[in-house]
């Protein structure tokens, strides 16, 4: 046995290299293996269709044997070209082998992933080609894609139960290609906080517009699915005067909760850029007090100081304060978490995050699959667990 200082870097070059070369082997016998298999079923299958074997004769016969074609099918561990049998005069489609299905099935599941995980399709496309030693055409990508619209379907469809404490409403806006360039289209979401404490993305609709109308529309339906809103503490939104309107007529005895994020946004929008920092900080004090009383002294306190110097500011705030202070009713535990609409935004950036390489959508349904698979994606990553917050007892 030689002394390991005596190796040299060559040897261990032809070590590696011999196994490599065997492993090449093994995977190519592995191959022809599983190609001969394949031709074997299918030639089995032939001889059942025309009810005799080769060169035998009977008087069941069913058809002829006609020859051979040559047709490759992708598999996990590469492409494979195998002999498809033909009957003369009968066109039959192999149960074994489709005519049409180029791809077993866990092939096209990983592309599928691939593509909902943030991938464009001509990325996609291209993702499995080392592996599989050829690429895949966006077009087939999206003809995989495809395949979620009955998921999506089911899930707009599916019953839904009066379980929800708090529901979160908000909108996000994708585009979408037409012939006469990129549209804006409006998807608006309900997201839900159980009475076990779980949360749950509870339903989506792509529309046209953040309108009174359409914000009914979407809220009727899940009315009508089973969210009656006898368990519903509490609405929060932000403050878009169509949802507010839809809201009223939908959950009317329902206590609303503003936004404070989108609430201070609208703000800062009518102050001068030196007062800002100062008059939105003492702002903050009012969400942040203790309790209710100590924030309508927080309130009052603030509203003496601003209003001659900013009253648009302080209007902004006054017309809407009882909305702005109703998570204080809530259990302390939760205020931080139903005093704004961030829980629904945090969902939104994993849309945004999506959708981002491919900045234009070609229609409706391809928006509907990529929002759904997302959606979908964090209902299961959140493993419907509750909330340690909203399992307190107040």
């Amino acid at each position: 046995m030689k002394d390991l200082t005596e190796v040299r870097v060559p040897d261990l070059w032809k070590e590696v290299k011999w196994a490599m070369d065997f492993w090449q082997m093994e995977e190519e016998a592995t191959k022809e293996f599983r190609r001969r298999f394949i031709e074997g079923a299918l030639e089995a299958e032939r001889t059942m269709l025309t009810g005799c074997k080769s060169y035998e004769r009977t008087e069941g016969r069913k058809g002829y044997r006609n020859g051979y074609w040559k047709r490759w099918i992708v598999l996990k561990d590469g492409r494979l070209q195998i002999r498809m049998p033909r009957i003369r005069g009968k066109g039959y489609e192999s149960g074994i082998i489709p005519r049409y299905k180029q791809r077993v099935e866990e092939i096209d599941a990983a592309l599928l992933k691939i593509f909902l995980y943030g991938a464009s399709t001509r990325l996609t496309a291209e993702a499995l080609r080392p592996l599989l030693g050829e690429g895949v055409s966006a077009q087939t990508i999206s003809n995989i894609a495809k395949s979620l619209d009955i998921e999506v379907k089911r899930y707009h469809e599916r019953a839904l139960r009066d379980r929800y404490l708090y529901l979160f409403l908000d909108g996000i806006v994708l585009k979408k290609k037409t012939g006469f360039g990129a549209k804006k289209r409006v998807v608006l979401v309900a997201y839900g906080i159980r009475v076990d404490g779980k949360r749950e993305l509870i339903d989506f609709m792509v529309t046209s517009a953040e309108s009174e109308r359409r914000w009914w529309r979407f809220l009727i339906g899940l009315w009508r699915r089973g969210i009656s809103g006898e368990s519903l503490s509490l609405v929060v939104t932000d403050g878009n005067a169509g949802l507010e309107n839809a809201v009223d007529l939908v959950f009317p005895f329902v206590k609303r909760q503003r936004c404070w994020a989108h609430k201070l946004r609208n703000v800062a929008n009518y102050l001068k850029k030196k007062d800002r920092d100062e008059c939105i900080k003492e702002a903050r004090a009012i969400y942040n007090a203790k309790g209710k009383k100590e924030a309508e002294q927080a309130y009052s306190r603030w509203e003496k100081k601003w209003r001659a110097i900013a009253p648009k500011a302080v209007r902004c705030i006054e017309k809407d304060i009882d909305e702005l202070l109703n998570f204080y009713d809530c259990p302390p535990e939760i205020w931080i978490k139903v005093r704004t609409t961030n829980v629904i935004e945090r969902a939104f950036r994993e849309v945004r995050r999506r959708t981002k390489p491919m900045s234009c959508f070609n229609h409706d349904q391809s928006i509907e699959r990529i929002v759904y698979a997302v959606l979908s994606h964090l209902n299961k990553q959140w493993g419907m667990k509750p909330l340690k917050e909203f399992t307190q007892k107040g």
